[in-house]
């Protein structure tokens, strides 16, 4: 146990740490686009993202993920996935093309249709990458998944910046969304070699997972993306580039710490036959989950105007209230983060869906009122409502699943956001001084000792409260037994000088 515990962090440790990396440059890309671009261009080209979304997510097969679950492939089933991945890449390609004209009417933007035709090349280049990678994955490893986000996000940023510089156009946000993952997936067959076959002899090993998961994805996708398709019709462009630039930031957490470890939660809970063993596994991923992600969010929302300043320019100020509002959603769908993991392991993959099927049912219509009188705060209350939903779901359905008790659940989540409580009320103390700070280095400086002043706060507390409660395993004991072989390593060192 121990030894699958410390495989499965190591691989969240890689798979955590190229998210990190290529959010940071994703992010690098987001100061110099903000400032070289408008509102306008952001709002036009988060039109037809989303729509690229809705549809990459739609047609989304988890393949990966069914594969992980298999304690050994065969070379059909790897060569099946490949196939079905770059078929689905076609399709939506393909589908793409044809919204084009549909959506430049719709939004009465011509400047639509050749936007969606070019964007359509990149879910075609992500579903050719290297079949091969999935047997490192497979084995932990996921060291080349780390290389390849740091390649796409590194030859996007490369791509997007020049051309902005050069033209000051939206096209530079299209470009840099083809080009990095084409050239992740030429760099992809370096990494793992293989001549892939095309070939679906092995199509039968995926029906059941495709199936619920095409629902759930539908669902997901609609949920998400809907308040991004609204709000043109409601609201200007700029408004909706507000909401697109607020989003994206306020995502960034959940894209770095939250979504890159299904598959490591996959390949671990995939181990654990005992139903026990598996409900302490469950309850201490959300609980992890929470520790890293939680008290981030929480200094982005009290921070955010300085934030926001510093990171975009005094142009996207405006921004603040949506921001912060995101943040707190993202805060909340933290402990509903690993039951599809959970759902996929158990062949249960149809609860997820259930959730999603839930959320759809309040969060569509709640969207369309909420937009259609508050535009951007609606928006956000719509999300929320959603996500409070969709999180009591969750609780019932893992209940179901692996017998966990809603109040453990609860404990979960919940116990891991005490110690930010101090945290907050030195971070509200210290808002007032850095909000009357120019842009600059001061304000720069500021925020970085602001924030690490208040991680070091909350993982104080974090770990008195841990050993208070009785000091054993979890996130918390991982961290104390890393440092005290770190202190060990070190007094020996200076025992042998």
């Amino acid at each position: 146990m121990n030894t699958l515990a410390n495989k499965t962090a190591l691989a969240g440790i890689w798979t955590i740490g190229g998210k990190i990396i290529a959010r940071m440059i994703d992010f690098v890309a987001l100061l110099v686009l903000a400032r070289l671009l408008s509102p306008d261009d952001f709002g036009l080209v988060a039109i037809a993202t989303s729509i690229l979304v809705i549809v990459e997510t739609v047609l989304d097969l988890p393949l990966v993920a069914a594969l992980l679950r298999r304690q050994t492939l065969s070379d059909g089933m790897i060569n099946t996935a490949f196939t079905m991945n770059a078929l689905r890449g076609l399709a939506i390609a393909l589908l793409l093309i044809l919204l084009a004209w549909p959506t430049a009417w719709i939004y009465g933007d011509p400047r639509l249709f050749p936007l969606m035709v070019v964007i359509s090349a990149a879910p075609a280049m992500r579903s050719i990458v290297s079949p091969k990678l999935v047997l490192f994955m497979q084995q932990f490893d996921f060291r080349r998944e780390f290389a390849l986000d740091v390649i796409t996000k590194g030859t996007a940023l490369i791509a997007s910046v020049s051309v902005a510089s050069l033209t000051g156009s939206y096209w530079a946000l299209a470009v840099g969304a083809v080009v990095g993952p084409t050239i992740a997936a030429i760099i992809s067959y370096i990494m793992a070699p293989v001549r892939p076959v095309w070939t679906l002899c092995e199509y039968r090993q995926f029906t059941d997972i495709i199936s619920w998961n095409t629902v759930g994805q539908i669902l997901s996708s609609v949920n998400w993306q809907l308040d991004r398709l609204l709000l043109p019709r409601f609201a200007s462009l700029a408004v909706l580039g507000m909401f697109s630039i607020a989003d994206s930031l306020a995502g960034v957490v959940h894209q770095v710490f939250v979504g890159p470890l299904m598959r490591p939660l996959i390949a671990g809970f995939s181990n654990l036959a005992d139903r026990q063993r598996l409900v302490t596994a469950y309850l201490k991923s959300t609980s992890a989950i929470t520790l890293v992600a939680g008290p981030i969010l929480l200094i982005m929302t009290v921070l955010a105007e300085p934030l926001l300043r510093l990171a975009v320019g005094e142009k996207w100020v405006s921004a603040t209230t949506v921001f912060q509002g995101l943040c707190i959603v993202s805060l909340f769908t933290l402990p509903t983060a690993s039951m599809p993991a959970l759902a996929m392991v158990l062949d249960k993959t149809r609860f997820a869906a259930l959730r999603m099927g839930l959320e759809f049912a309040i969060r569509v219509p709640t969207a369309i009122v909420a937009i259609a009188y508050f535009d951007a705060t609606g928006a956000i209350i719509a999300r929320l409502v959603g996500v409070l939903v969709g999180y009591a779901a969750t609780m019932v359905i893992v209940r179901h699943l692996i017998g966990a008790s809603i109040l453990r659940q609860l404990s979960a989540f919940l116990r891991p956001l005490l110690p930010s409580l101090p945290m907050l009320a030195f971070l509200l103390w210290a808002q007032p001084w850095l909000a009357v700070l120019p842009v600059g280095l001061g304000l720069a400086i500021g925020l970085v000792v602001a924030g690490g002043v208040a991680m070091a706060i909350f993982w104080l507390f974090a770990l008195a409260l841990w050993q208070v409660l009785g000091g054993h395993g979890g996130l918390e004991g991982l961290i104390v037994a890393r440092l005290k072989a770190l202190l060990r390593k070190t007094d020996q060192r200076w025992g042998a000088i």
